[in-house]
């Protein structure tokens, strides 16, 4: 019998490796302080375990999800059984006795797919599908290929290939991945550092981890609840507007007075600066979003850094409204460290995110002035945009179902009284009905309809193996409208997330929503969101009736950093408190 070396201990963890054996492949871990061999490839379909993980005490396939003991290398489900391998350790290294490996595998490569192997809708033969991808209708592009090509294809884009997901349940597993073995389109981290942004949307592995620990803790219930005083003063300030214009007998185009509600909350919780667009009208700092928004997404999409080289008068433009903004947050940041200077009562109740930061930090400690930047702009630049465009969304659909907006007001009126709108966090955890119309637009129209990641390594998914590098876009929002997750799908039904009072009873499949993300990079804001979604959605439904002004023309939609409404004006018409 002789032992030959097979790895270096020191080499080995709890993550998974592979090693080759006289053309055998061999995984081996550590679980329970003890370092365990196994045979490299999953006995289902051979595919290689290293590219899998350990979880709950299971080495877990990364095709079909065959749990097998880490201990015994049995996998229950399927009456399966991986081959272990008897290892000694001597000083630094593991010995195996070459004897007892055996046959046992087959080639990688001969068992999985390529990227090579996937459809392809037909593309340009030099920019591939560039073209369209950088259109502002791609994400209805993208359905019309998912009808053609099934839930995995390919698109190039000069040349580099990315994969298209569109199947939820991979696309949950992939996002439960990250930060391990998926990341941020590398773009993303790279055009926010070059803006100066250095925050959690955009930083990876262990500075994620501490950027998330702490934008978490400041975002927390505990702080958003202390944060409702400033919601509730500027919906007063927002439902004021709408009795002007129902005076006035105008329409609104309600995208556009939803922007200025939404950044009037979201600076004002951000900094603590009371913008006030919704009575005084512009300010420097939603003047100059208007130059950021489009200008990031197109960067996002460009194939070539043209700016970095030629500056055009776009360009140009957006430096001087980055420079702006980046000169009125530093502003307010130092205005922040005043007031906690001055009054130390903040830190067990900051009364907005920058404080709250800023108390974080003061308790963490490595967190530097430049990541305080960053995360604080991070808030305004994604709070801003998506909340008012969802709420925008809310009302295109409750403007054409009168029987809806009845059942809200009839909810209000019983929580709220004559309020016009929800007066505490505790009244709006009450408003279940509004809670699941808040739901069912995020299904109907969810803002963000895909999310675009890199391969940190070689993986499988399927059995498909991507390798590192690859650009893959999960499309997150194609399974809102299939009738295998949801019965009448095309119908707006608020009921279906209620389960006593859904009128149908049939496929309801919550978990494929995924609007605010999955696994450890879920949407840090996304509570705060909801209650923006339903203090605006109360002070538009409680006290008015809401028309679509059709005069206007058709209603359409544009990808634009978020889907947004194009053309969407309402009426407002007040009622007597007597006629609610």
């Amino acid at each position: 019998m002789a032992n030959i070396k097979l790895a270096k201990l020191h080499d080995i963890s709890e993550k998974i490796s592979e090693v080759v054996f006289k053309d055998k492949t061999i995984i081996l871990f550590k679980y329970q302080d003890k370092i365990s061999a196994f045979q490299g490839n999953c006995p289902h379909k051979n595919t290689p375990l290293s590219l899998g993980h350990v979880e709950n005490g299971h080495i877990v396939c990364p095709a079909h999800k065959w749990k097998f003991s880490c201990i015994t290398g049995k996998e229950s489900t399927h009456k399966s059984c991986l081959k272990s391998y008897p290892i000694t350790i001597e000083g630094e290294y593991i010995l195996i006795d070459e004897a007892l490996v055996k046959e046992e595998t087959t080639s990688i490569k001969d068992n999985l797919r390529s990227m090579k192997d996937l459809p392809s809708p037909k593309g340009d033969f030099i920019t591939g599908h560039l073209a369209k991808f950088r259109k502002p209708d791609i994400h209805m592009t993208i359905k019309e290929w998912a009808s053609e090509l099934g839930t995995m294809f390919t698109i190039s884009l000069v040349g580099k290939k990315m994969l298209i997901v569109t199947d939820p349940k991979i696309n949950k597993e992939i996002l439960k991945q990250r930060p391990g073995k998926f990341r941020r389109f590398y773009k993303v981290d790279e055009i926010m550092r070059e803006m100066g942004i250095i925050g959690v949307s955009n930083v990876e592995g262990e500075t994620w981890k501490q950027h998330r620990k702490i934008t978490t803790a400041a975002l927390n219930a505990k702080n958003v609840n202390g944060f409702f005083p400033i919601m509730e003063r500027v919906t007063e300030k927002f439902h004021r507007k709408l009795q002007k214009h129902s005076k006035d007998n105008s329409s609104v185009e309600i995208q556009e007075e939803l922007m200025r509600y939404t950044v009037d909350i979201v600076t004002t919780i951000s900094f603590g600066y009371e913008m006030n667009t919704l009575e005084s009208g512009e300010d420097v700092i939603q003047k100059h979003l208007s130059y950021i928004f489009p200008m990031f997404a197109k960067r996002m999409t460009s194939p070539f850094p043209i700016w970095r080289y030629v500056k055009s008068k776009k360009s140009k433009e957006f430096d001087i409204a980055l420079q702006e903004v980046k000169d009125k947050v530093d502003f307010l940041i130092s205005e922040g460290k005043k007031r906690l200077l001055e009054n130390p009562t903040i830190r067990e109740n900051p009364s907005n995110y920058l404080e709250a930061l800023l108390v974080e930090k003061e308790k963490e400690g490595d967190f530097s002035e430049e990541e305080i930047f960053g995360n604080v702009l991070t808030t305004l630049l994604a709070g801003e945009d998506t909340t008012s465009n969802s709420i925008s969304w809310a009302m295109y659909y409750l403007a054409q179902h009168p029987e809806v907006v009845k059942k809200i007001k009839d909810e209000l009126e019983s929580i709220c009284g004559d309020s016009p709108f929800p007066r505490s966090v505790n009244e709006i955890a009450k408003l279940k009905y509004t809670e699941a119309v808040v739901n069912e637009v995020l299904r109907m129209k969810s803002v963000t309809p895909f999310l675009i990641h890199d391969a940190i390594e070689d993986v499988v998914i399927e059995d498909v193996l991507v390798k590192k590098g690859t650009m893959i876009m999960n499309t997150l929002t194609l399974a809102h409208g299939d009738s295998d997750y949801f019965e009448r799908p095309e119908e707006f039904i608020p009921e279906r997330w209620i389960a006593s009072g859904c009128p149908i009873h049939g496929n309801h499949s919550p978990k494929v929503a995924m609007t605010f993300g999955a696994g450890t990079r879920y949407c840090p804001g996304a509570y705060m969101a909801t209650l923006m979604m339903m203090m605006g959605i109360s002070a538009m439904c409680k006290n008015f009736q809401v028309s679509l002004d059709t005069s206007r023309g058709q209603v359409g939609e544009v990808l634009d950093f978020a889907i947004q409404p194009e053309n969407l004006w309402l009426t407002f018409k007040e009622e007597a408190l007597s006629t609610l």
